[in-house]
């Protein structure tokens, strides 16, 4: 079954259809910068025919502590969860924190992955 569910970034509006597909897949990869906080906002959006239901997303690998996620911008979590996408955007966030004596290319093995049931 081909996915029901996308990721778009770049400028990204909740209930739009807009932003830049990232992937199709189930996993992306993560990465950021040492020493600050970064906040990325991202959006889910499926097709009205195939909407995406019980969407969970976690992070996964050797840096994953430094990763946080949200549905709302403001309570963070080590996992996400969204109950029903349809086709407009449903934004989440990525928070990305990354200590100053980290190592650069630590976290080339850290990942968010997203289960869900899609195309019901």
């Amino acid at each position: 079954m081909a996915n029901a569910l996308s990721i778009y970034g770049g400028s990204v509006h909740a209930n739009a259809q807009d932003g830049t597909l990232i992937t199709n897949e189930r996993r992306i990869s993560l990465s950021g910068l040492r020493n600050g906080s970064v906040i990325g906002m991202y959006a889910f959006r499926a097709s009205a025919d195939k909407p995406a239901c019980v969407i969970k997303g976690t992070i996964v690998g050797t840096e994953a502590s430094q990763y946080k996620l949200s549905a709302d911008g403001a309570n963070w979590s080590d996992k996400l969860e969204v109950l029903y996408v349809g086709d407009y955007n449903v934004l989440f966030y990525i928070k990305c924190n990354i200590p100053e004596e980290a190592s650069y290319g630590t976290n080339s093995n850290t990942y968010l992955v997203i289960e869900y049931k899609g195309g019901v």
